[in-house]
C-alpha cells in the first residue's frame, strides 16, 4: 500500500514538474538577469522537455509497472506481433498467414486484420527481443506522434504553454485510457494518436490565412503530410477506412462553407478538390489492406463476430452510458464512460464559444455527431451497410480526443468576447482532468493466468496459438471469424504439433488450469505430432528441403506407387503450390481439398518435390497498378501547379 501511494505521488510530483516546468525556467531566467533572447531559450528548451513527458501521460503507470495491463484483449498484440515479425523477418513484406495459428493448421489473420500496428511493432524489433517491451516501446512512439500531433495543431492557434495545456486534455480523454486499459485495441489506439495530424494537415489545406501566404511548394508538403497520415490510420484500422473520410469531408465542407467572406469561391473549390484527392490517394495506397477484406470475406466465418451481441444496432449506449458510465444491459462496454461529461460540455461550450473560427464551429458540428451516433438516437444508422459491420457504435470515440482539442481552442479565439466562458473553460478543463485522475490512476496487471504476465512468460504463450485445439479461443485469439468455412464447420480435433521446450511445457502446466476455468474446457486437449507436409501412405516418405520454413514449405516424397500427400493448412485463395516447380492451378487445388479445408496433392509414383507459401489475396498486380496510376495522377497535378511562374512566391487571394 505505501508503495502504491508513493507511486501516486511520484506520478503527480512528475505532473506538476512538467506542467510548470517551462514556466519556472522562464522566471529563474528572468531572476538571473537573462536577455530576453536566452529567456525565450530556456522557455523552448522547457517546452520541449515537458512535451515528451507529458506526451506519454497514458504510459505512466504502465511503464512504471512494465506488465501486461488487464484488458479485453489480454496478450493478443504481444502475441500476434511476434509472428508478424518472424514472419516479416522471413522475407514476406507484408504477411497475411500465420502457419503456426489454429492449432497449426494455419490462419489467415492478416488477409483481414488490420496491420499498421504490427508494422510499427516489427520495425522497432531492431531494438529489442522482449515482447512486452517491444509493445511499450511501441506504444511510446504512438504516444509521442500523438502528443506531438496535438501541440502541433494547437499551436497553429495559442502560445507554447497553453498547447501544451492541451496535450494534456488529449492525453487524458476517457477513451484513450479506456483503449490502452480497459479494451486493449491497440489498432484503434493508434488511429486516435494520428487524429491529430490528420487535424493538422487537413486545417493546413483549408486555412484562408495559409492560402494567401503559404506558396505551392508548402501547399504540396501539406497535401502529402495529409495523404500520407490518412493512408497509415486506413491501415491501422477498419474504422479509419469507414469513418476518417466521412470525418474530413464533413470538416473541410464546413470549414469552407465558413470561410466564404475570407477567399473566392473559385480557392474554396480547389481546396476542396486537393482536399478529396488527398482521401482517395490515402484510400488507394491502403488498399492492400482493406480491398482483399471486402473481397474474401463471404469465403470466411465472418459471421462469428457480426450476429447476436456484435450487431451495431444492438450496441447503441444510453446517455447515461457514454457521459457517467451508468451500466446498460443491452450493449457491451456499457460500464464505460467513453466521452465523459466533463469532456463533453468542455468541448461543446468551447466550440460555441469559438464559433466565430470555421474551423473549430465545423468540429464542435463533427463532435456533437458522433456524439449523437453514438446514442440510441442513431440506431437507424447502424442498419446500413458497411457501417453496420462496426459491431459497437461508441468506436467513434476515437475521434474525439483529437477533436475535443480543436473545440476547447475556442476559448482563447473567442475569449474577448465571452471572458466568463473563458473562466467556465478553465473549471471544466480542471473537472475532466480531476475525472480522469479519479477513473485512471490505478493500473491492474493482467490476472487471467493467475501471475503477472511480462516478456518471459510471453515468449511461451506466443506458441499457445499452435498448441490449442483448432478453431478455439486460444488457437486464434478471436472468435474464429476468419476461418474458411469449410474449416469453421469440420474442424480437426487435434493439434498439428507440439513445439514446447521443457521450460513452456512448465508454464503450460501452471496456466492451462486457469485458462480451462476461463473458457469452460481444456484447450489444449489431444495434440499430435504431425509434420508440415503428410501422407496418408505408409510407403512415402517426406523430409523438408533447404530453405523450408513455416512460411516456404518445402518437402520432397519418394513412393514406390501413387499417392497423396495431405498438406496440413487450411484453403484460402491466395495460396501457390508446386510440383516440380509447376504450379498447380486454382481450380485444381480447390477441387483436391480435404472436407476440413486442408489442401492435398495427388502425385504420380517416383519422388517429387512439393513447395507451397501463401501468396497473398489474388489481385495484387491490379492493385499495384491501381496505386501506381493514383500517384502519377497526383505528381502530374502538382508538377503542372509548381510549374506555373510564381509557384514559390506566397499565393493570394
Amino acid at each position: 500500500m505505501k508503495s502504491h501511494h508513493a507511486t501516486q505521488r511520484l506520478i503527480a510530483g512528475m505532473l506538476w514538474f512538467q506542467t510548470l516546468g517551462a514556466g519556472t525556467m522562464q522566471t529563474a531566467a528572468r531572476a538571473f538577469g537573462a536577455t530576453p533572447a536566452r529567456r525565450w531559450t530556456w522557455l523552448t528548451l522547457g517546452v520541449w522537455a515537458a512535451l515528451p513527458v507529458l506526451s506519454l501521460l497514458p504510459l505512466w503507470l504502465n511503464l512504471l509497472n512494465p506488465v501486461l495491463p488487464d484488458a479485453h484483449d489480454y496478450f493478443r498484440y504481444a502475441v500476434l506481433s511476434s509472428h508478424f515479425q518472424e514472419a516479416m523477418a522471413a522475407g514476406i513484406w507484408y504477411p497475411r498467414w500465420l502457419p503456426e495459428f489454429n492449432g497449426g493448421y494455419g490462419y489467415p489473420e492478416f488477409v483481414f486484420y488490420q496491420p499498421g500496428y504490427f508494422f510499427l511493432n516489427s520495425l522497432l524489433a531492431v531494438l529489442t527481443d522482449d515482447l512486452l517491451w517491444r509493445q511499450l516501446l511501441t506504444l511510446a512512439t504512438l504516444c509521442l506522434i500523438g502528443g506531438l500531433g496535438a501541440y502541433r495543431l494547437a499551436r497553429t492557434f495559442v502560445d507554447r504553454l497553453s498547447a501544451l495545456a492541451l496535450v494534456v486534455l488529449f492525453q487524458a480523454a476517457p477513451y484513450v485510457h479506456i483503449n490502452l486499459s480497459e479494451r486493449g485495441d491497440l489498432s484503434e489506439w493508434m488511429v486516435i494518436q494520428l487524429s491529430p495530424w490528420v487535424l493538422h494537415w487537413s486545417w493546413c489545406l483549408l486555412a484562408p490565412v495559409q492560402r494567401s501566404t503559404m506558396d505551392l511548394r508548402g501547399r504540396a508538403l501539406c497535401w502529402s503530410g495529409l495523404t500520407l497520415v490518412l493512408a497509415a490510420s486506413f491501415y491501422s484500422h477498419p474504422i479509419a477506412v469507414l469513418f476518417l473520410p466521412l470525418v474530413v469531408a464533413l470538416l473541410g465542407v464546413l470549414t469552407l462553407a465558413g470561410t466564404g467572406h475570407q477567399a473566392p469561391l473559385a480557392a474554396r473549390l480547389r481546396s476542396l478538390f486537393e482536399l478529396a484527392g488527398a482521401l482517395l490517394l490515402a484510400l488507394a495506397l491502403a488498399s492492400p489492406y482493406w480491398l482483399p477484406v471486402a473481397q474474401l470475406k463471404p469465403l470466411v466465418n465472418a459471421q462469428a463476430a457480426a450476429i447476436g451481441s456484435f450487431e451495431t444496432w444492438r450496441n447503441v449506449v444510453s446517455l447515461s452510458g457514454v457521459l457517467f458510465g451508468l451500466p446498460d444491459p443491452s450493449a457491451s462496454f456499457s460500464h464505460q464512460a467513453f466521452l465523459a461529461a466533463p469532456f463533453v460540455a468542455l468541448a461543446l461550450s468551447g466550440a460555441w464559444q469559438g464559433r466565430g473560427h470555421p474551423l473549430i464551429r465545423a468540429a464542435g458540428v463533427v463532435y456533437l455527431v458522433l456524439f449523437l451516433a453514438m446514442l440510441p438516437t442513431g440506431r437507424w444508422f447502424w442498419h446500413l451497410y458497411p457501417f453496420s459491420l462496426m459491431q459497437f457504435p461508441w468506436r467513434l470515440a476515437v475521434f474525439a480526443p483529437a477533436l475535443q482539442v480543436l473545440c476547447t481552442l475556442g476559448y482563447w479565439q473567442g475569449s474577448t468576447r465571452h471572458p466568463v466562458l473563458r473562466r467556465l473553460g478553465l473549471t471544466l478543463g480542471l473537472l475532466a482532468l480531476t475525472w480522469s485522475v479519479w477513473k485512471y490512476h490505478d493500473f491492474r496487471a493482467l490476472p487471467v493466468l493467475g501471475e503477472p504476465v511480462a516478456g518471459a512468460q510471453l515468449d511461451c504463450i506466443k506458441t499457445y496459438p499452435s498448441l490449442a485445439r483448432p478453431n478455439t479461443v486460444v488457437a486464434t485469439l478471436d472468435f474464429g471469424e476468419w476461418l474458411p468455412a469449410r474449416f469453421a464447420k469440420n474442424p480437426p480435433e487435434t493439434a498439428r504439433h507440439t513445439p514446447a521446450s521443457p521450460a513452456c511445457e512448465a508454464q503450460l502446466a501452471r496456466h492451462r488450469a486457469a485458462l480451462t476455468g476461463r473458457l469452460g474446457f481444456d484447450p489444449f486437449s489431444n495434440p499430435s505430432t504431425l509434420n508440415w507436409m503428410t501422407s496418408d501412405s505408409a510407403h512415402w516418405q517426406g523430409q523438408p528441403q533447404p530453405g523450408h520454413s513455416p512460411h516456404a514449405l518445402n518437402y520432397r516424397f519418394a513412393g514406390a506407387s501413387p499417392g497423396v500427400v495431405v498438406i496440413q493448412q487450411i484453403y484460402l485463395p491466395g495460396w501457390s503450390v508446386h510440383v516440380n516447380g509447376v504450379a498447380l492451378a486454382a481450380a485444381t487445388i480447390e477441387e483436391q481439398l480435404l472436407p476440413d479445408g486442408r489442401m492435398q496433392v495427388r502425385l504420380a509414383a517416383g519422388e517429387h518435390t512439393i513447395t507451397a507459401r501463401y501468396d497473398g489475396p489474388p489481385g495484387s498486380m491490379q492493385r499495384s497498378a491501381a496505386i501506381g496510376l493514383a500517384l502519377l495522377l497526383a505528381a502530374a497535378y502538382w508538377l503542372r501547379r509548381l510549374r506555373k511562374p510564381g509557384a514559390g512566391l506566397p499565393m493570394t487571394k
